[in-house]
């Protein structure tokens, strides 16, 4: 299992590239679902499955959130190189 959980993690961060976070979320809660029954229906007891389908989800989740967070890292720091301490000239006096 801990192989799927990997697959999973991987293809949450594919698909952080294209697909809206609002649309992902309903794909990940339909394979939640999906596992949940499909679990219950080899004869494995609920609680497995659902632990096992919340597992799932959490990994596809969490590549989802990681691929997003390194995008905006480094979106921020390649801004941050950019920019240049220039000094704002304002017609205001400084109080």
């Amino acid at each position: 299992m801990g192989w799927a959980l990997a697959v999973c993690f991987i293809i949450g961060v594919i698909s952080a590239a294209r697909l809206p976070v609002l649309i992902f979320t309903l794909i990940v809660f339909f394979v939640l679902v999906g596992y949940a029954i499909a679990s219950i229906s080899t004869g494995t007891t609920l609680l497995a499955a659902v632990g096992w389908g919340a597992a799932i989800a959490t990994m596809l989740e969490a590549g989802y959130i990681c691929a997003h967070a390194a995008l905006y890292f480094i979106v921020v720091r390649r801004a941050h190189g950019r920019r240049t301490s220039h000094k704002i000239q304002t017609k205001y006096t400084v109080d």
